[in-house]
């Protein structure tokens, strides 16, 4: 009988640079000094999460990490746990280190990114989305930001704070579902309507608590990020975010005309306000139909002659999606206006010093 793994603590850990911060955790390039690896170090304040009141976030994220690890296969579009431990003050998560930073810093650098780099890393979110479904976990909080990118520009979801986990919630619901309408909500879908996410790319069946198929939020949320890839902003974006959920609900969006026709056509089919009309939702429709979206696979007269790789991107070759070298990125249809990047601080600050204040 083997011995239990020894649990990890804090003074296995050589702590480097903090790489990114938020409101609840640090994030920090910490080796683990028995492999010499480097890991992204999540430190979170227990006394912020108990005065915020999402000790369950911490809890759930934890759940899901494990739950995918746990998987026979693992997917390598998805941030792994190596180790979880707490002290009196704090709770940790060491995780894969992204060390290309995420989507959201990318694309605003450049405005927004090519055609190209848009299909390759739309599909490669599906591909590691419908294994998340597959696996009864979904994430509830797609977005830019939580879209990391690995030393080879390949993505890694990763923050599964607001994820819901189910056994296999997809029959679950359509066991269901013939009778939905007849039915209370919280027997239909216990806990999928809970209010979470992001405004820009959080669903109206979520903002309106209303009962829908589990994994509906996270295919509204990548039609929502295609577009940010293509055009540096989410479709719904407003002032406020009253604002914006209230566009949301409208389904107040506008593509610009010279949008790809297939581009255009993968967001309409994606960014539908009923969820079970939506592309890769079932029973109407299903992930391989999501798959065989012409924006991934082009059309008939478009389709390559053989299976070999793709070189530029132009169609999606899913047998070797995570295996071919990803596109170079380039800028998109939007580019940074050369007045906002060139906008320095002294020129924010040139009118400081000849304010008046009455010292009387």
């Amino acid at each position: 009988m083997s011995a239990p793994p020894v649990q990890a603590t804090l003074d296995d850990f050589e702590l480097g640079e903090e790489v990114a911060w938020g409101s609840l955790a640090t994030i920090i390039d910490a080796i683990y000094k028995k492999n010499g690896k480097h890991y992204a170090l999540k430190v979170l304040n227990k006394a912020q999460l108990v005065k915020k009141k999402v000790i369950r976030s911490a809890l759930v994220e934890k759940d899901a990490l494990i739950a995918l690890g746990t998987r026979p296969q693992r997917h390598p579009g998805l941030v792994r746990l190596h180790h979880c431990f707490q002290d009196s003050l704090h709770l940790y998560f060491a995780l894969d280190l992204a060390t290309n930073g995420d989507m959201k810093v990318l694309v605003q650098k450049l405005g927004s990114i090519s055609l190209d780099c848009a299909r390759y890393y739309t599909a490669q979110l599906v591909d590691a989305v419908i294994f998340l479904h597959e696996s009864g976990v979904a994430h509830r909080d797609i977005k830019p930001e939580n879209i990391l990118l690995n030393s080879e520009m390949r993505i890694m979801l990763a923050d599964f704070g607001c994820s819901y986990i189910g056994k296999d919630m997809e029959s679950e619901f359509l066991a269901k579902w013939p009778c939905r309408l007849f039915n209370r909500l919280e027997d239909i879908a216990p806990r999928t309507n809970t209010f979470v996410g992001t405004a820009a790319y959080i669903s109206p069946e979520l903002l309106s608590r209303s009962e829908a198929n589990p994994t509906s939020p996270d295919i509204w949320a990548v039609g929502c990020t295609l577009f940010f890839f293509l055009y540096g902003t989410s479709p719904f974006t407003a002032a406020t975010d009253y604002l914006t959920m209230k566009r949301v609900r409208a389904l107040d969006y506008s593509l610009p005309p010279e949008c790809d026709k297939g581009a255009a056509d993968l967001m309409k089919e994606l960014l539908v306000l009923d969820p079970m009309e939506r592309i890769g939702v079932p029973p109407k429709s299903s992930s391989e139909k999501l798959r065989q979206h012409s924006f991934f696979v082009g059309t008939e007269t478009s389709m390559p002659e053989n299976d070999a790789s793709p070189t530029t991107w132009s169609y999606i070759n899913w047998q070797s999606l995570w295996k071919d070298s990803p596109p170079p990125i380039e800028v998109g249809p939007y580019r940074i206006r050369p007045h906002d990047a060139s906008t320095t601080t002294e020129e924010l600050w040139s009118g400081f010093e000849s304010l008046q204040v009455n010292s009387d």
